[in-house]
């Protein structure tokens, strides 16, 4: 078994919050550094003020967060080098200052036991049309996927991140690429995380019993961490985990906001039955849920919300 997955047998944790729209919030709204300013969304803020993106990783270990997650979403080598320019050394020396960043927030915290998350994002991330929240990948196909992951995964593999991170993925034939790839990238444990934006659907509309059958594939359970479930609406968590009680569970939704498409931003969802800790205590008395954390719109008060619960 491994180190980390022995951790998150023995205890829940907790994982951070929204990295791109807690930046957002705290920056000047005149700042050119603004996530909704940039189809590199947080890695804007990643280039002009890394200091920013640290600061954010120690809020959220302060509230009692004990996973972070790396501020490289949106900044895979593709979208580097289509948004910015960058070459693969630069896209390199970039993934590298996510990593630090990350790193000295864990130092400053006075925390040893804090683990970091090398985050990988999905190919809608280049496209920058919010299809995260569609699955619609404009014909993509395997082999272009593969192409979009290969460098990230490369660089992650490598690396000295605990563990890695590969998240919203919105997409069932991008989900068949992931696991398939880290088949081969064997230096590290990881988790997957699947965007579904509804109770019984990945984004691009394949059943969630297909995606469960497609998680059972995976042979080598010995560095797989878990499902991961993020970037959904909070409020269909409940339907969504009746679909994977079989599998460890990692869960980390949107906080009371859903994407428009249309309007290319996140706009409030209505008609809540429910408040953050009273859902976060329904997940949490899940056995098989051994994580949870917030995703957009969610920020330190959210994740003391979670360690309260969790830690209690």
């Amino acid at each position: 078994m491994g180190h980390y997955k022995n951790i998150f047998q023995q205890k829940k944790l907790v994982i951070d919050g929204a990295l791109g729209t807690e930046l957002e919030r705290v920056l000047p709204k005149t700042s050119a550094s603004l996530p909704s300013s940039s189809p590199l969304w947080s890695g804007q803020v990643l280039i002009n003020n890394p200091e920013l993106v640290e600061q954010v990783h120690l809020d959220y270990i302060n509230a009692g967060a004990d996973v972070i997650i790396t501020s490289t979403y949106q900044t895979s080598f593709a979208s580097l080098n289509k948004y910015a320019g960058y070459d693969l050394h630069k896209a390199t020396e970039l993934w590298n200052r996510s990593l630090a960043a990350a790193k000295n927030a864990v130092t400053r915290s006075g925390r040893d036991d804090v683990i970091i998350a090398g985050s990988i994002g999905p190919y809608a991330t280049v496209l920058a049309n919010g299809s995260e929240y569609t699955g619609d990948y404009q014909g993509a196909t395997y082999d272009d996927l593969v192409e979009y992951h290969t460098p990230l995964f490369e660089f992650y593999d490598k690396s000295d991140t605990d563990i890695i991170c590969i998240e919203t993925i919105p997409n069932f034939t991008e989900l068949k690429v992931v696991i398939d790839m880290m088949r081969k990238y064997t230096n590290k444990e990881y988790f997957i995380s699947i965007n579904p934006q509804s109770a019984t659907a990945l984004s691009d509309g394949t059943s969630l019993t297909k995606v469960a059958e497609l998680f059972r594939t995976i042979e080598d359970t010995s560095r797989f961490l878990a499902v991961g479930i993020n970037c959904t609406n909070y409020d269909l968590l409940c339907d969504i985990l009746e679909y994977f009680g079989e599998f460890p569970t990692l869960v980390y939704p949107n906080m009371g906001f859903v994407y428009d498409t249309t309007l290319h931003k996140f706009v409030p969802e209505a008609n809540h039955e429910v408040n953050w800790e009273t859902a976060v205590r329904k997940w949490a008395e899940r056995d098989n849920v051994r994580a949870v954390g917030g995703c957009c719109c969610t920020g330190p008060s959210e994740i003391a919300a979670v360690a309260k619960v969790i830690k209690k």
